[in-house]
């Protein structure tokens, strides 16, 4: 089903590929896109299994020239015909991708940029007793808030990558990690030295975190790998401006529609 999907969405794309393109002077129509994708399609999948997808989203037209079934256009003829288009779901917004990836980290890893976002993104100063689970939650209310436009939507997702980017910096290299180790031995070495000082307070904390360094290290490298796939395909200048491109002509699609 994913050479489906993939496919279906690279149709739905072929209009506002065509648009830059025309805006580039370049002649690419929304056929010569569908096209590649059906090439990329024969060259990926079993014939068998490429004919019957191609059925379900492509149309030829009197030409032989190939054109995405939905919306269906007045001059194209059926191409087998066997099923009724599939019915696809609106593209994730930004923020829904970013939610999408701060669920699958681990509970410590949420609280930790739940955190940051209160600090950086909400710029929020709560009480003491507003817990992990709240800043959470906040977070979370954040990302998934209804109805905003599309330049709401782009701002925030540029707004938490720069901010949790500045806050990761630290935890995404070696160096970083160096420099919390040696923060923490300096803290043990001054404890020992003068038990009474106000830095012996610190030595439990200094001492704990030295034990759990290296699991905190393992885990954020995962971080590290999942965020750059996140961060350099759907949250770059181009793919927001194409997921604004698409929302706004699926907008005008559906508007079009009622009227």
């Amino acid at each position: 089903m994913n050479a489906e999907n993939n496919f279906a969405a690279r149709l739905i794309d072929a209009g506002r590929l065509a648009a830059i393109a025309r805006t580039c002077g370049l002649k690419a129509d929304v056929s010569y896109y569908v096209n590649e994708a059906l090439k990329e399609l024969w060259r990926t999948r079993s014939s068998e299994e490429a004919k019957k997808i191609a059925a379900r989203w492509v149309l030829w037209d009197a030409d032989g020239r190939p054109w995405p079934r939905m919306p269906p256009l007045e001059n194209v003829v059926s191409f087998h015909r066997t099923a009724a288009a599939p019915v696809v779901k609106p593209p994730a917004t930004p923020l829904q991708l970013i939610r999408d990836w701060f669920e699958k980290q681990d509970e410590e890893i949420r609280r930790e940029i739940a955190g940051m976002a209160m600090l950086l993104v909400l710029d929020f100063r709560g009480p003491p007793e507003n817990g992990s689970r709240e800043r959470c939650g906040y977070l979370r209310r954040w990302l998934s808030q209804a109805g905003l436009p599309n330049h709401t939507v782009i701002g925030r997702a540029l707004t938490f990558r720069t901010c949790f980017e500045y806050f990761a910096e630290s935890r995404f290299t070696e160096s970083g990690w160096t420099r919390s180790e040696r923060a923490a031995f300096k803290i043990l070495e001054d404890a020992k030295r003068d038990p009474n000082s106000e830095t012996a307070h610190l030595a439990p904390i200094a001492k704990k975190m030295l034990d759990a360094l290296p699991a905190r290290k393992s885990r954020w490298i995962e971080v590290r790998k999942s965020w750059k796939q996140l961060a350099g395909t759907s949250l770059t200048p181009r793919a927001l401006r194409i997921w604004n491109a698409v929302h706004m002509e699926r907008g005008r699609r559906d508007s079009s529609r009622e009227v």
